[in-house]
């Protein structure tokens, strides 16, 4: 499904993933574990063409998209979800999903229905500003949101980030339930331990703009791991709660 090779990129002459190489098969969620700073959110951004590639290669879905628009690349089946969700917060919970609707992989009528019987949660809240909801609510929003585009996959940033532990709960079930139930894809970067590893049929390790490691999410309960690639193990699994 996604192929990438010697991926460079970064911000003006800053260069951040460096020769960055990562294969993830269709139907695959692989998590993407580090360090802040390490190149996370930047490869993410780059695999969707938010920022330019500097050198290597870029290919979904059997098809080189290295110097592809943004647009186009969502249309082929690219789906992303950013750290902080970017919810439109003057626009309906349903004014959200429909802009989806627009940009996807063409316009479906009944993408919207068939998103909201996904994440019931959301009807009640369709007439709501976007900017009224909860963290937690705007979070199952943009999940939402992204749906609605019919994503073949998806790129997921910190999704867990200062949202409550029950809704935590109700986005690691949606996604299960997609894997079972869909052949999506999912590249998932995250901090939440107990979160990545509920979800990730394995976990690549990143330092310095490089994956430098696939491992096994049974890992992850491994101390000397976690302390080597994102702090300690006690703190990180604290933070996730």
């Amino acid at each position: 499904m996604l192929s990438v090779r010697r991926l460079e990129s970064g911000y003006g002459r800053i260069r951040i993933v460096a020769g960055l190489s990562l294969d993830v098969s269709g139907g695959e969620y692989v998590g993407v574990l580090g360090h802040n700073g390490m190149g996370k959110t930047t490869l993410l951004r780059t695999l969707l063409g938010l920022l330019p590639v500097t050198d290597g290669t870029i290919e979904f879905d059997g098809l080189d998209i290295t110097r592809m628009p943004t647009h186009q690349r969502v249309r082929l089946g690219l789906g992303y979800i950013p750290q902080g969700r970017e919810i439109f917060p003057a626009l309906t919970v349903r004014e959200n999903l429909a802009m989806a609707d627009f940009g996807g992989r063409g316009r479906d009528p009944k993408a919207i229905d068939g998103v909201l019987e996904q994440i019931p949660r959301l009807r009640p809240l369709l007439s709501r500003l976007g900017g009224e909801l909860s963290g937690g609510e705007q979070q199952l929003l943009a999940l939402a949101r992204c749906l609605c585009g019919r994503p073949k996959m998806i790129l997921l940033d910190e999704p867990t980030e200062g949202i409550q532990p029950s809704i935590i709960d109700e986005i690691v079930d949606l996604l299960r339930r997609l894997k079972r139930e869909t052949d999506l894809t999912l590249l998932l970067v995250e901090q939440n331990l107990d979160f990545i590893q509920a979800l990730s049929d394995r976990v690549l390790l990143i330092q310095r703009g490089t994956i430098v490691g696939d491992m096994d999410p049974e890992r992850l309960h491994d101390t000397d791991v976690i302390n080597e690639f994102i702090g300690t193990s006690a703190a990180s699994r604290k933070a996730a709660v």
